[in-house]
């Protein structure tokens, strides 16, 4: 899965120019080190042919609830690309409403005998972000009206796999047209594991009221990143 995510070093300005978007909103994206599900996330969309930049909080509301926001109680901030054309909480997003996701890097928790020690997994190399495969809805609730968004997964590939068990649905960016003019998931192709580095950080990115630089920051500054040992292999 994918429940937590950086926007640090991501401005709408870059994203504008590197993905060719044709409007981006006027307010600058948080730098953020920590954000949890049923925040905003930055969202690529195409409307009427053009490429647009927005914002929506994470955790998809498809369009068809009629009740409060309070009151949706499934767990959609992550869609699984196996199945996503079928379920109901996202079949008509899949359908119509396709977005792309970017950030700078997310977080996965790695499960070992003394407990769950957090990864966080960057592009490897000078890219300005991870691009996500997601989906979108616009839902005017009693309690919240906006856009709401979820990411895709898919089951993980290795090394990552000493890792997790999911990952991220990530498009290279000569993908992302695909993607949005609504290609099957099944014919994407992923971005390289290549494309990824990773490294073991501290337990503080836990809490989400932790906040900070330090919380991307290797656990010891000798680690080595990507790709950890396989513990338990």
């Amino acid at each position: 899965m994918c429940g937590r995510v950086v926007l640090a070093g991501l401005d709408w300005p870059g994203l504008r120019e590197w993905l060719e978007l044709d409007a981006v909103p006027e307010a600058p994206l948080p730098r953020r080190y920590n954000i949890p599900p049923t925040t905003d996330l930055p969202i690529i969309r195409r409307l009427d042919g053009r490429r647009l930049g927005d914002v929506a909080r994470w955790g998809l509301i498809p369009e068809w609830h009629r009740g409060g926001l309070r009151d949706w109680r499934a767990s959609t901030i992550n869609a699984r690309a196996e199945d996503v054309a079928n379920r109901p909480a996202f079949r008509d997003a899949y359908r119509r409403r396709r977005c792309v996701v970017p950030v700078s890097g997310y977080y996965e928790w790695q499960v070992r005998p003394d407990g769950k020690h957090p990864h966080y997994i960057h592009p490897a190399s000078n890219a300005p972000a991870l691009l996500m495969a997601g989906l979108w809805t616009a839902v005017r609730l009693p309690d919240f009206a906006g856009l709401t968004c979820t990411v895709l997964t898919e089951a993980v590939r290795p090394p990552l796999d000493a890792v997790h068990d999911r990952m991220p649905l990530m498009l290279p960016p000569d993908a992302v047209d695909a993607w949005l003019d609504g290609a099957p998931v099944e014919a994407l192709p992923g971005l390289p594991m290549a494309a990824l580095a990773w490294h073991e950080v501290g337990r503080a990115v836990s809490a989400v009221r932790n906040e900070g630089e330090a919380l991307i920051a290797p656990l010891s500054p000798e680690a080595v990143p990507h790709p950890p040992p396989p513990y338990g292999r």
